[in-house]
Formats: structure tokens, C-alpha cells, sequence
């Protein structure tokens, strides 16, 4: 099953390269590029960690083009003919680990090992005037060994010359992902131009997550609108520099990084019981942005209640890079 896993993926990559290939050049106009690393270990008190989430790699192209619709691009969902939208293409790989690495053998009552690896098309339509903000964005890939994280986890730790991880071959088997992520955001108040509140709703629906946030975000600096799609090449302000804080809370009703794949999850040999999944969670985000016209840095740190019984609170590291195009 591997290999069909495989044969699709470099199908589907190919797909979105030849789409925008076959674009004139003047629809396809690139605006910056973001990399972003999570890991469990980048802790900014010092006390990271190598267990449950253990790292997630982003890279995304970021662009805008006329208003032409094709393909899957039709299933994104622009505000209105006045929004700016901003469009992206990315891959995403994620890996979930026990907390003890070294053991060959399956821990039970701990999250099991999974991998995932994703195509992500997106688009980011804000409203200057109305002060909101709809975000959409389709993931398609597999979750289980054709997400190759068992191999990059090894590659990596074996450069490092740190601890092998063992227990992969019990890792979730393979499945197919196609989730869908729908987020609204509108500002409920900004007393002043260096302070502001916004308001979240979103959901998550598909194989991978079926799930509902809720959620608030602080800014307080010098910032650009959060409205106007102030990401692309950072073309407002010329410096930026302002904290941030999102408490959130999510209701789920499957995770399949715990439970296995929708159509393989009962043959995997590790999963945590439905009946063990705590169904609602909080997350305590917090972090800074320093940014230019051309280049941009955040740093930040995601403090995670558990999603399941004997599980403890999760704190998870990020760095950010903004490249402008």
C-alpha cells in the first residue's frame, strides 16, 4: 500500500505544479516565502523536551493572482470582489512520538507513533473596510510510514548524534488525508493603532481532524493591519515589532494521530481508545513578530491541556522565517 501512497503524492505534486506552470506569468505574481519548524525541544524556558508532538516542518509559498478559479482552488472561499486575497501552496510534514524514544516495544496509555506528511493549498481573503478576515485551506496526504517521518527522524537525530528513535515500526499504518480548515476572524476592539483584539471561530473537518476552535488574539506594538493582508512583502509599515497572545479552546470528535487513519485505523497495532479522548482541549499561545519590508522572525511557544486520559500538558516551540519575493 506504501508505493500507492507514494505513486499519489508525486502525482498530486505534480498536479499543482503544472497548474501554476501553466498560469501566465502575470496571474502568478509571488509574494514571500515561510518556513516554519515546531519542535517540543525549542523551549524558551530551557526545559524542552523529545516526546507526543516532536516536530513540524511548514514551507509555503505565499502569492496572488487574478481572479481566475481552477481546479481545487475552487473549493477555497474569498470574503468578496473588494477582499485582498492572498493565496499559498506548501508541504507540511509532522511527527508524534511516545515519550520514551528508546523502547522498541509499544507504551501503552501513550500517544502512539505517527507521521504525516501534507500538501497544502490556502487562501487568506481580508477586508480592509469590515475588519475580518476568512481563511480556507485544503490538506491532502497520508498519515503512517509513505509520510517518511520515521526516516527523518532518524536522518536528523543520527546528524545530531542523539538518541535513535525505536519504536517506529509500531507507528500507525498508512491512510489517506484530505482535511478541510475553514477560520473566520473579525477585531472586536483597538482602542489604539498599537493595540488590538480579534475573535476567532473555526473548524477542521475530514480524516485527519474533525474538530471546532474558538479563540481570541491579543497584539500590542507596531504592527500592520492585521486586515490588509499585511504579510505580503511586509508592505506597510517598514519595521515591525509586537507581542501576541491566542488562548483557544478545541472540541474534537477524532484525531487520527491517536486514533489511526479513517479506513486503517483498526489495523494498527497501537491507538488510543475513542472512550479515552478527553474531547475538549485549551491552548495557551504566546510569542513576538520583528519584521521588515523583506523579511520577518517569530518566535513562539503553544502550551496544550491533554487531548486524552494520562496524558500530560504539551509545550511546544516555534520559529517562523518570512522571506519577501
Amino acid at each position: 500500500m506504501k508505493k500507492y501512497f507514494i505513486l499519489f503524492l508525486i502525482f498530486f505534486v505534480s498536479l499543482s505544479i503544472s497548474s501554476l506552470l501553466n498560469a501566465q506569468i502575470k496571474n502568478f505574481n509571488p509574494q514571500f516565502l515561510r518556513i516554519s519548524e515546531d519542535n517540543d525541544f525549542i523551549n524558551l524556558r530551557g526545559e524542552g523536551t523529545d516526546r507526543f508532538f516532536t516536530n513540524g516542518t511548514r514551507i509555503d509559498l505565499f502569492y496572488t493572482k487574478k481572479k481566475q478559479r481552477k481546479l481545487i482552488t475552487k473549493l477555497l472561499m474569498p470574503l468578496g470582489n473588494d477582499a485582498d486575497d492572498l493565496y499559498n501552496i506548501g508541504i507540511t510534514q509532522l511527527m508524534f512520538t511516545p515519550s520514551d524514544i528508546t523502547q522498541i516495544n509499544i507504551i501503552k496509555n501513550e500517544r502512539p507513533y505517527a507521521g504525516l506528511l501534507l500538501f497544502n493549498h490556502g487562501l487568506i481573503s481580508s477586508n480592509e473596510r469590515t475588519k475580518e478576515k476568512l481563511t480556507t485551506e485544503i490538506n491532502i496526504g497520508v498519515i503512517g510510514p509513505a509520510s517518511f517521518a520515521k526516516e527523518t527522524q532518524t536522518w536528523i537525530h543520527k546528524a545530531i548524534s542523539y538518541q535513535i528513535p525505536l519504536g517506529w515500526d509500531n507507528q500507525v499504518k498508512n491512510d489517506f488525508i484530505f482535511n478541510y480548515l475553514l477560520r473566520y476572524e473579525k477585531q472586536l476592539l483597538s482602542p489604539t493603532e498599537k493595540f488590538e483584539l480579534i475573535g476567532m471561530i473555526g473548524a477542521d473537518a475530514g480524516t485527519l481532524y474533525n474538530q471546532i476552535i474558538s479563540g481570541l488574539t491579543f497584539r500590542v506594538g507596531n504592527f500592520n493591519s492585521y486586515f490588509s493582508n499585511y504579510e505580503k512583502s511586509f508592505n506597510y509599515k517598514k519595521f515591525q515589532f509586537f507581542f501576541y497572545v491566542k488562548p483557544s479552546v478545541i472540541a474534537f470528535m477524532d484525531n487520527s494521530t491517536l486514533q489511526g487513519g479513517t479506513f486503517t485505523g483498526y489495523q494498527s497495532v497501537h491507538t488510543i481508545n475513542a472512550d479515552d479522548l478527553t474531547r475538549f482541549y485549551m491552548q495557551f499561545e504566546y510569542g513576538f513578530i520583528l519584521g521588515t519590508r523583506r523579511f520577518g522572525i517569530s518566535i513562539n511557544e503553544k502550551l496544550r491541556t491533554p487531548e486524552y486520559k494520562l496524558s500530560p500538558t504539551i509545550q511546544v516551540g516555534n520559529i517562523t522565517f518570512f522571506i519577501g519575493l
